[in-house]
């Protein structure tokens, strides 16, 4: 009979962070879900924290990231240089309310909700061509 291995969830995320300053990667898990009302992103990725996770609207798009740590001696407490870790980008519809995205951590996993501006749903325009 085989024994399992049982390792503790700091060690996995240690590793998980120095496999991606050394070049490896972890792919974050992002699902996103369509309701009457909104979008909602659910951000699932192994190693950060409920406040490592980043959330900014830049245009068009959602950009998800991670500021990693880098630089810091053993006599800091606080590194003074970070490089972001992108998590993910997506693209906006035009009809998503970006003064009211909301981020909540819950469970080990960001919820995103994006909610819809039902003034620019639905928008249609035939444009004629002139020739």
């Amino acid at each position: 009979m085989e024994k399992k291995i049982v390792i503790p969830r700091e060690i996995l995320a240690n590793i998980d962070f120095s496999n991606t300053l050394n070049g490896g990667r972890t792919e974050p898990k992002i699902e996103v879900t369509q309701t009457p009302n909104a979008y909602e992103v659910f951000v699932k990725v192994a190693g950060l924290e409920a406040d490592h996770l980043k959330v900014d609207v830049e245009d068009n798009r959602l950009w998800l990231y991670a500021l990693q740590p880098v630089l810091k001696t053993a006599q800091q407490e606080i590194a003074e240089n970070y490089v972001p870790q992108t998590i993910g980008q997506l693209m906006l519809p035009n009809f998503v309310d970006v003064e009211n995205i909301s981020a909540r951590y819950y469970n080990h996993q960001w919820k995103i909700v994006m909610p819809f501006d039902d003034s620019r749903k639905g928008f249609k325009k035939n444009i004629e061509v002139q020739y």
